[in-house]
């Protein structure tokens, strides 16, 4: 029996969800909003279906709470009737499933039964070792995803496709998808499709005899051929010279090429996993990429996050940068300061985590012999984008700023002006953070006690204060 959860502020759709889950043996719980879902879901859930649109926000733009709720449920998504963009963005946020309204049975059965079927195989652990994660550091929702696709490629033999932006870490997970496979005993050759040369790209591939051309003079036998047995890495698949596209084409469906300057064809028994930060589909449209190869290509899609979607992995990355940095140069561990991690987990990071990798590595240098890292060790470039982030534009300065004439038109004192745009600060402050005096203390970096001390000077105390 497992515990279903159905959340939606629809008491039809919550009756028939637990009808149904309730006809086929599991528990059902039911709620109307994420607050009182959260609540109810305290003790574990195995599979929550959530409505989109709830009386205190979307439940799309928070499936992340509920994978991480005890239990990290699969989540079927409730979209509107006809709603293809709803769909759509169900599957890119990274759920299991959706259902489209008016509910049907048996739509409802079949989704939760292949959830729960899914959910019993990942769970086993029957003669399955752990994943090797290949330096792969963080737990964010985002990267477990891409990580259970890789478990899921590793048990297979079809070709996988990783894409994802620059810095992601595309290589790495092609390395854990070979540590994990049956071939893992075997190499994994890189062909980097970006430093192909273009004169001489097919000998690369393929080999070559002796004499095939000017200063063959030895056999060689070519990435393809060097990858028998094991994995081949096509990194910067979007790269590959369209005039070798059909040539590389013919090697992957047959695993049998010609080496340049030969007669006759050699086989190659190699697994293929393919990276890109390209659209490859928007290639193949505008014909700069054969639409044949990509189909081959994408047997399996791994699509990895960017660092901005994965904030609860930024301090642990950072933690194993220092870590890595310093036992390589034999220092000390060095911490972070509470400013330091305030900049980092600001910082978008667009360059992913190359950038933060070479930022990290800057501070551990500036620090030189500190055991602390502080914010002024990064990268000028780094806080200046943070900075500009946090502090307001001149024009929303001069909209919040009193006026410097009192009630009465007259001329305030320097004294009296500074204290009403205190107050208005407080003010803001207040409206802003509400309850939360940590928060609001934190942001005007002032302590909670200084805090309380404006609040009653100003007069501005609240219910809950």
């Amino acid at each position: 029996m497992a515990r279903v959860l159905v959340v939606d502020d629809e008491s039809l759709v919550r009756v028939l969800v637990a009808d149904t889950a309730g006809g086929m043996g599991h528990e059902v719980l039911a709620a109307a909003s994420l607050a009182e879902a959260e609540e109810k879901a305290a003790k574990g859930i195995d599979v929550v279906f959530l409505d989109v649109l709830l009386p205190d926000g979307n439940g799309l733009e928070n499936v992340a709470r509920f994978t991480r709720l005890p239990g990290t449920p699969e989540v079927i998504v409730i979209t509107g009737h006809g709603s293809a963009d709803g769909a759509e963005a169900a599957l890119r946020h990274g759920v299991w499933d959706y259902v489209q309204k008016p509910l049907k049975v048996q739509e409802v059965m079949l989704s939760l039964s292949r959830a729960l079927a899914y959910r019993a195989g990942r769970n086993s652990t029957t003669g399955r070792r752990p994943l090797r994660r290949e330096a792969i550091v963080g737990d964010s929702p985002a990267l477990r995803e891409a990580l259970d696709l890789v478990e899921e490629a590793a048990a297979s033999t079809v070709n996988v496709l990783i894409t994802g932006e620059t810095g992601t870490g595309k290589e790495l997970f092609a390395r854990a998808v070979h540590a994990n496979s049956a071939r893992s005993d075997r190499p994994l050759v890189t062909l980097d499709c970006a430093s192909l040369t273009e004169n001489l790209v097919e000998s690369q591939l393929f080999g070559h005899v002796r004499g095939a051309f000017t200063g063959a003079e030895r056999n060689s036998e070519g990435l393809l051929r060097q990858a028998h047995g094991g994995t081949l890495f096509l990194d910067e698949a979007g790269d590959l010279p369209l005039a070798m596209q059909g040539s590389f084409l013919r090697a992957l469906e047959l695993r049998r090429f010609r080496p340049v300057g030969s007669a006759h064809e050699v086989s190659s028994d190699f697994r293929l996993v393919a990276a890109t930060n390209k659209n490859l589909h928007e290639l193949a449209r505008l014909d700069l990429f054969r639409s044949d190869l990509l189909y081959r290509l994408r047997g399996l899609t791994i699509t990895l996050p960017p660092l901005r979607d994965r904030a609860s992995d930024i301090l642990p990355l950072c933690e194993h940068v220092i870590e890595g940095y310093c036992a390589q140069h034999g220092a000390p561990m060095k911490q972070m300061a509470g400013d330091f991690m305030e900049t980092v987990e600001r910082y978008a990071w667009p360059g992913n985590i190359r950038e933060l990798r070479h930022a990290v590595e800057r501070a551990c240098t500036a620090a030189h012999d500190d055991s602390t890292l502080y914010a002024r060790q990064l990268p000028v470039e780094v806080r200046v984008t943070v900075a500009r982030a946090t502090i307001p534009c001149a024009s929303e300065v001069d909209h919040c700023m009193p006026a410097a004439e009192g009630h009465d038109g007259t001329p305030m004192t320097l004294r009296d002006y500074k204290a009403c745009a205190e107050r208005a600060y407080v003010t803001r402050l207040l409206d802003r953070h509400g309850a939360d005096v940590r928060a609001a203390a934190s942001e005007a970096g002032i302590s909670r006690g200084h805090l309380y001390e404006l609040v009653r000077k100003h007069g501005l105390a609240r219910d809950g204060n």
